[in-house]
Protein backbone atom coordinates (compact mmCIF):
# COMPACT_ATOMS: atom_id res chain seq x y z
CA UNK A 1 0.00 0.00 0.00
CA UNK A 2 1.25 3.42 -1.15
CA UNK A 3 0.61 6.85 -0.42
CA UNK A 4 -3.02 7.65 -1.79
CA UNK A 5 -6.53 9.32 -2.41
CA UNK A 6 -9.28 7.65 -2.86
CA UNK A 7 -13.55 8.88 -2.81
CA UNK A 8 -15.79 7.89 -0.16
CA UNK A 9 -19.56 8.92 -1.37
CA UNK A 10 -18.69 11.68 0.99
CA UNK A 11 -15.54 13.54 0.00
CA UNK A 12 -11.60 12.48 -0.01
CA UNK A 13 -9.37 10.83 2.76
CA UNK A 14 -5.68 10.58 2.15
CA UNK A 15 -3.60 7.75 3.35
CA UNK A 16 0.23 8.12 3.82
CA UNK A 17 2.07 5.37 5.10
CA UNK A 18 5.23 5.66 7.20
CA UNK A 19 7.41 3.02 5.22
CA UNK A 20 10.10 2.03 8.06
CA UNK A 21 7.29 1.57 10.80
CA UNK A 22 4.52 0.58 8.90
CA UNK A 23 2.30 2.63 10.53
CA UNK A 24 -0.99 4.46 7.98
CA UNK A 25 -1.60 7.64 8.84
CA UNK A 26 -5.20 9.20 8.05
CA UNK A 27 -6.86 12.55 7.08
CA UNK A 28 -9.09 14.62 4.86
CA UNK A 29 -9.80 17.73 4.37
CA UNK A 30 -11.48 20.21 7.38
CA UNK A 31 -15.39 20.17 7.17
CA UNK A 32 -16.26 17.15 5.42
CA UNK A 33 -18.72 14.94 5.87
CA UNK A 34 -16.24 11.94 5.49
CA UNK A 35 -14.27 12.91 8.09
CA UNK A 36 -16.86 12.58 10.66
CA UNK A 37 -17.58 8.76 9.49
CA UNK A 38 -13.78 7.98 8.92
CA UNK A 39 -13.21 9.25 12.67
CA UNK A 40 -16.13 6.71 13.78
CA UNK A 41 -14.14 3.81 11.99
CA UNK A 42 -10.57 5.22 13.94
CA UNK A 43 -11.74 6.13 17.54
CA UNK A 44 -10.82 3.35 19.97
CA UNK A 45 -8.27 1.25 17.13
CA UNK A 46 -5.94 4.73 16.03
CA UNK A 47 -4.21 7.73 17.98
CA UNK A 48 -5.18 11.01 17.34
CA UNK A 49 -2.24 13.34 16.65
CA UNK A 50 -3.86 17.05 16.73
CA UNK A 51 -0.56 18.91 15.87
CA UNK A 52 -0.85 17.29 12.60
CA UNK A 53 -4.15 17.01 12.90
CA UNK A 54 -4.16 13.14 11.46
CA UNK A 55 -4.97 9.43 12.46
CA UNK A 56 -1.83 7.04 13.05
CA UNK A 57 -2.95 3.35 12.85
CA UNK A 58 -0.22 0.67 14.17
CA UNK A 59 0.78 -1.17 10.99
CA UNK A 60 -1.08 -4.14 13.09
CA UNK A 61 -3.97 -2.88 12.19
CA UNK A 62 -3.63 -0.90 8.88
CA UNK A 63 -5.10 -3.49 6.20
CA UNK A 64 -8.63 -3.88 8.81
CA UNK A 65 -9.20 0.16 9.08
CA UNK A 66 -8.20 0.26 5.36
CA UNK A 67 -10.35 -2.06 3.96
CA UNK A 68 -13.54 0.03 6.53
CA UNK A 69 -12.51 3.13 5.41
CA UNK A 70 -12.74 1.69 1.77
CA UNK A 71 -16.32 0.73 2.49
CA UNK A 72 -17.54 5.12 3.58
Amino acid sequence: MDDETFETSLGPIWIKVDQQSGDMRVWWPPSLRAGELAAEVLRGKARWHPDTRGWYVSGKRREEIYEQLLEL
